[in-house]
């Protein structure tokens, strides 16, 4: 299905986190100030118009020049995802806490490219969808929200994308997680997450997510067929 891909452009895979339970989230919600909504509302607003332009305007060129993709998406889409939540819920309190700072941190670093390599998967399926917001529900309370997003495709019927949302500690706000028909990323990949770490280990899970961005990079690198992009992200 050629569009599916771009659903992961924001989890990218994207990428998630579920302190609570998603439907209590929902249940127990309280009303936000307004503030609050309009501050997530502009904010993720404007990072999908930008998403919307570039890839309208400029797919060819970021798909001959996946340095400058790579830039654009290093800026916008990962400044707003909160990849250490991500990781702690892909692989389970118990389990994260049980790697040394140094462990997490690199793992971090490995889901972050992990989904930017979503990102140029979703650059490779773009077929002129138009992404913006619907709607935003804040929970002040709980520092927990949800950014609809409503994918407007000239192809396929149009779909809604639902952003999780957390307050960091410097009182910002970030995605953690997406859904799509009820399906989150991190429901989807905690598994074999979880699968691997406790069957092979640390090393191999490192390895698993290191080998399959490295290999993908390379093969987006090699078609651009542009030497002077070798030493640059992502070449």
């Amino acid at each position: 299905m050629k569009n599916w891909g771009l659903g992961r452009l924001f989890i990218p895979a994207m990428m998630s986190l579920v302190i609570l339970p998603l439907c209590a989230a929902q249940e127990e919600s309280v009303p936000a100030p307004e503030d609050a909504k309009a501050i997530v509302h502009t904010q993720f607003d404007a990072l999908f118009t930008s998403v919307t332009h570039q890839l309208t305007n400029n797919q060819e060129i970021y798909l001959s020049n996946p340095v400058a993709y790579y830039d654009f998406i290093a800026s916008t889409v990962i400044n707003l995802w909160d990849s250490s939540s991500t990781t702690r819920a892909l692989l389970g309190k118990s389990l994260y806490t049980k790697l040394s700072n140094q462990q997490r941190l690199s793992l971090i670093a490995t889901v972050d490219q992990t989904l930017v390599r979503y990102a140029f998967e979703g650059l490779e399926s773009y077929g002129g969808q138009a992404f913006r917001v619907a709607d935003v529900v804040v929970n002040e309370k709980q520092g927990m929200g949800w950014v609809q997003v409503l994918m407007e495709s000239p192809i396929i019927p149009d779909i809604n994308l639902d952003i999780l949302i957390k307050r960091t500690e410097a009182n910002a706000w970030q995605a953690v997680d997406i859904r799509v028909k009820g399906i989150t990323y991190v429901a989807i990949k905690k598994h074999k997450y979880r699968e691997i770490l406790e069957e092979q280990g640390f090393n191999a899970l490192m390895d698993n997510l290191t080998d399959k961005n490295t290999d993908f990079f390379k093969a987006v690198c090699a078609g651009a067929n542009n030497p002077e992009l070798e030493g640059s992200a992502p070449c």
